[in-house]
């Protein structure tokens, strides 16, 4: 039997169970964190899962990875079914922290392993340029919806920063890539792929480092583009894609749109599964899916793609 601890996080607290065991409390500090970590080897315990929690864990997972703990932050609605299933409908920090102790007793980790200090900034880095990209949709949303001149002016300057930030952003995604050889060889390597550029790049470096490390059928899972069946019976349902790394998947649906316009592998596909008969929406998941498992095969060599190298295991 695996030994995992589930760890709940909350913003001054830390609940931890060890294989579903008695809760002992933490403090959210690095003292917490130090002390958390004696604990930790004291019950021989070397993987641990949290849930995401808008940040408050990030602290965490850096100093359990450091102090040689797997850490897997998990998705709340995964941990939450598992909770279901297991008939614990109720919530409380320290049946959180039983659930996700569970969780890791029953489930494969990722295996992709901590990300590098710089790895780790690129990804902060990227998180707040889609909060900005997210913000100034909604101003230029509220642009369409009859607001007066004073509240457009407000509007329009608001969206004037926003896009001063987002440049200022990228000059600085560039400036990280140009200064960590790690970071600038990975990003070279990805736009290798046709339909890659800098941007969806560094959205891969910062937010699927299991690229090169599991493979592809746990990948397009991940990332949510494996195509889930819904038959019963003599009846066949409609395939469809849900769930995942939303935010990958959209880099990658952009990546594909530009890569089956030049002429190439993932054109000939894409062209292909057309006049086959597939709708252009179903055509263009599948080319998100190839260009996943290109991506994936390049991350594992270590060497850029080419049209002639043509396998994507």
């Amino acid at each position: 039997m695996r030994v995992a601890a589930g760890i709940d996080v909350s913003k001054r607290e830390l609940a931890v169970s060890v294989c579903e065991g008695a809760v002992k409390g933490f403090a959210n500090t690095p003292e917490g964190m130090e002390e958390l970590l004696e604990w930790l080897r004291t019950q021989e315990c070397s993987r641990a899962v949290c849930e995401a929690t808008g940040g408050y864990e990030r602290g965490m997972v850096k100093g359990l990875r450091k102090g040689g703990v797997e850490v897997e932050v998990a998705h709340p609605n995964r941990v939450r079914a598992l909770a279901r299933a297991l008939g614990k409908e109720a919530k409380t920090d320290g049946l959180d922290a039983k659930v996700l102790s569970r969780y890791g007793m029953a489930f494969e980790l990722t295996g992709a392993g901590g990300l590098d200090e710089e790895t780790e900034a690129l990804k902060e880095l990227m998180v707040r340029r889609r909060q900005l990209v997210e913000q100034r949709v909604q101003e230029r949303n509220r642009l369409e919806k009859g607001l007066n001149e004073r509240m457009k002016r407000s509007v329009r300057r608001h969206i004037g920063w926003l896009e001063e930030e987002i440049t200022e952003l990228d000059r600085e995604r560039g400036r990280m890539l140009s200064s960590h050889a790690s970071l600038g060889e990975r990003a070279a390597l990805y736009q290798s792929v046709r339909g890659v550029g800098e941007l969806t790049a560094c959205v891969l470096i910062a937010h699927l480092p299991e690229l090169g490390v599991i493979n592809g059928r746990a990948l397009t899972s991940l990332v949510g583009l494996a195509p889930w069946s819904r038959d019963s019976g003599r009846q066949q349902g409609r395939r469809s894609i849900r769930g995942g790394r939303w935010w990958v998947r959209r880099a990658l649906y952009m990546a594909a749109l530009s890569g089956v316009r030049w002429e190439g592998e993932l054109k000939r596909f894409y062209e292909r599964l057309k006049r086959g008969g597939k709708p252009g929406k179903v055509a263009i998941v599948a080319a998100m899916r190839k260009l996943l498992l290109q991506l994936n095969a390049v991350a594992r060599r270590g060497a850029p793609w080419t049209e002639q190298r043509s396998s994507t295991t």
